[in-house]
């Protein structure tokens, strides 16, 4: 079981050249990236159609996941999983970099219990406390360092743990209408959305949808969607090369007046600012 520099902020046990097709599940890699120490600013992964399944977990730091059409901001204390076969790109924000640990799996299990206990398009975890799941695996490395099947016996164990853990954590907010609304708007962001087709959806009135996400993270459905079109600006502004007017069309603002009104509104200054900030 090696060890490998996979690139700047990488650090990974490699043990692919136990791997079998056969296998039920299978731990390919374990890994650690660390943008904080490195001071690794251009971090960027992406694939098309992807071979890799992955498990991402935030231990510091925040960035964006764009996966299958969605774009998710990932915070630290959350997981996100890489699904195989999927179109995604995952970087941390540049003023935010973060401390992530990683797990690359393969193997009909892992794929159908990521398939059985993840909602579909849905890719994000969040306050989820995973760092049982990469301790207890560099643990069992330690302890069958030269029997790698009893160390895949006990890794599927403990996945299978790990997979029933997340789902029962989005469960516990299955019936929660605030968390819903969140969802909804998290994974819809770049389209026009209206708090009555959401609360039509979900079989609420309007009031009672907006009386409950206010309660629960002190804002309206209104106010954290807009803040919500104001990260992704950001990210667009400091990653992207499009124009202010090609961001305000993406996020399906009314024009770029507008958009450049309400950014200054959230941030304090104008979205040529902020990208000149970055662009030093």
């Amino acid at each position: 079981m090696k060890v490998k520099k996979t690139n700047l902020s990488d650090d990974a046990v490699i043990l692919w050249n136990y791997y079998n097709p056969s296998m039920p599940f299978f731990v390919g890699m374990i890994g650690t990236s660390d943008c904080v120490s490195t001071n690794d600013s251009g971090y960027f992964t992406q694939r098309k159609n992807s071979q890799i399944t992955a498990i991402e977990y935030i231990v510091k730091g925040s960035g964006t996941l764009e996966i299958n059409g969605s774009t998710v901001k990932v915070k630290e204390g959350g997981v996100f999983f890489i699904t195989k076969n999927s179109n995604h790109r995952y970087y941390p924000d540049k003023d935010n970099l973060w401390i992530k640990k990683w797990l690359v799996i393969d193997g009909e299990l892992a794929h159908k219990m990521l398939g059985w206990y993840l909602p579909k398009d849905v890719y994000y975890v969040p306050d989820f406390n995973a760092e049982y799941l990469f301790s207890g695996m560099n643990d069992l490395l330690k302890t069958y360092s030269d029997n790698i099947e009893e160390f895949l016996k006990y890794a599927t164990l403990l996945f299978c743990s790990f997979m029933v853990d997340v789902n029962a954590s989005l469960t516990r907010f299955g019936d929660n209408v605030a968390y819903k609304v969140k969802y909804a708007i998290d994974y819809s962001s770049h389209e026009n959305l209206s708090i009555k087709d959401i609360a039509e959806n979900l079989h609420y009135s309007v009031n009672y949808v907006i009386r409950s996400f206010k309660k629960e993270f002190n804002m309206t459905p209104a106010q954290y969607y807009l803040k919500r079109k104001i990260e992704l600006a950001e990210m667009y502004l400091r990653t992207g090369e499009e124009t202010i007017n090609e961001i305000a069309d993406k996020l399906n603002f009314i024009d770029q007046h507008y958009f450049s009104n309400a950014f200054k509104r959230q941030t304090g200054m104008t979205p040529s600012r902020y990208r000149a900030q970055f662009r030093k």
